[in-house]
């Protein structure tokens, strides 16, 4: 496989402290159902693992993707470790339950992300994927949610928008990067389109002979984005319920049109069905969630658990190997991605289903939460042997 990754990509410092801090933020519940912590914050985890584990992930890919698909450079070190600092001191502070300084650490970084990103799309010498309007509202998405968030801790709005600012975050910046990100890379890692040579995509932009739909297609899932995350507003600003099912449908839209997933992936490798197996659950978590606004904290887990860390764990697998130059022979038979998918789907069906065992609630959250630590820390053992290994003397590279 040929060789386009650096030392210097911004993931190699990113990925391992989100692998940190989703341990840290998930540990709160074996910690208290074992007795060795007298309490716990559910919000506190929440934030931990929304604004510094999955965002880690997020803004390590990204810094290191955005850069070739507009064929500039990345991320010096120094940027990557004051981002990485940003986003660790965050978590930390939510950690301790010092929200103030977790939300304003959270907004300077995602403002820095935002302008890293921005910068690069700018001076950009190749035309960025299609799906790229559902990335930048996603990052309009955080900012609009993380600016909330800060103020409500603040005090300088009430707290009467604390669930919007929230969910923003989740249901707004979260899935529409995973839409923006997903709906690109997903047909790729299962087998029905090849990564574009985006040095070509540039030289051939503009050309004539393609569909009304094609030639729209940006404009469409930018409406699509901005449908979104106007939903969100409706529902949990003027608390209008329809709009959870709309925002389902949406996704689902868009989803059917990038992803097909009624078809199996052309190319059997773990690497795959994880793939796959993540956007079913995403479809299938939303549309649960909407159905029963009771227990919609619960099963929105089937999107964080099932499909959000299922991505993670699949895509991250694909950028430590291919950027770093090892063979994608990996992806065939992963028994590292095998045990860590099977510990994320008991984790999630565990957790989803933990109000319905009140005598257990916290058994449950115990439970799934270890096998995810156990999920999370095998998969970033195999990930950081993969980091520490020279990419220009890495094994062999087979054409792709």
């Amino acid at each position: 496989m040929e060789l386009h990754g650096k030392r210097t990509d911004p993931y190699r410092v990113l990925f391992p402290f989100g692998i940190l801090i989703g341990i840290a933020g998930v540990s709160i519940w074996p910690a208290y159902y074992f007795g060795l912590t007298a309490g716990y914050s559910g919000r506190a985890h929440a934030f931990v693992q929304i604004e510094g584990f999955v965002y880690a992930f997020v803004a390590g890919f990204l810094l290191t993707a955005i850069p070739r698909f507009t064929g500039t450079e990345a991320p010096g070190r120094t940027a990557q470790f004051i981002l990485a600092g940003l986003i660790l001191s965050s978590a930390a502070a939510f950690e301790f339950q010092i929200e103030r300084a977790g939300h304003i650490g959270f907004l300077i970084a995602h403002v820095f992300v935002i302008t890293l990103v921005a910068s690069r799309y700018a001076r950009k010498r190749n035309p960025p994927p299609e799906t790229f309007p559902l990335v930048g509202l996603g990052l309009l998405a955080g900012l609009i949610g993380g600016t909330v968030n800060a103020a409500i801790a603040w005090q300088a709005l009430e707290p009467s928008f604390d669930l919007l600012g929230k969910r923003l975050l989740t249901e707004g910046m979260l899935l529409l990067l995973v839409l923006g990100i997903g709906s690109f890379l997903g047909p790729r890692l299962m087998g029905f389109a090849q990564i574009p040579d985006f040095e070509k995509m540039g030289r051939l932009a503009g050309k004539t002979g393609l569909s009304f739909l094609e030639r729209n297609q940006s404009y469409i899932l930018a409406l699509t984005g901005a449908a979104i995350i106007a939903s969100l507003i409706a529902e949990y600003r003027f608390q209008l319920g329809w709009a959870a099912y709309l925002r389902a449908a949406l996704a689902t839209a868009i989803i059917a049109a990038k992803i097909h997933p009624w078809r199996l992936p052309a190319v059997r490798t773990t690497l795959a069905w994880c793939v796959w197996m993540s956007f079913l659950f995403l479809l299938f978590g939303l549309w649960i969630s909407a159905a029963a606004p009771p227990y919609r904290v619960d099963f929105l887990h089937i999107v964080f658990i099932g499909s959000f860390t299922l991505l993670i764990l699949a895509v991250g697998t694909r950028v430590a190997l291919s950027h770093g130059g090892h063979s994608l022979s990996a992806e065939q038979r992963s028994w590292v991605l095998r045990i860590g998918a099977a510990a994320v789907i008991i984790a999630m069906f565990s957790r989803a289903g933990a109000p319905f065992a009140a005598e257990s609630f916290f058994e449950h959250l115990a439970i799934a939460a270890l096998l995810w630590i156990a999920a999370l820390a095998v998969w970033g053992y195999y990930v950081m042997g993969l980091l520490r290994r020279d990419p220009k003397g890495s094994g062999s590279r087979s054409s792709k």
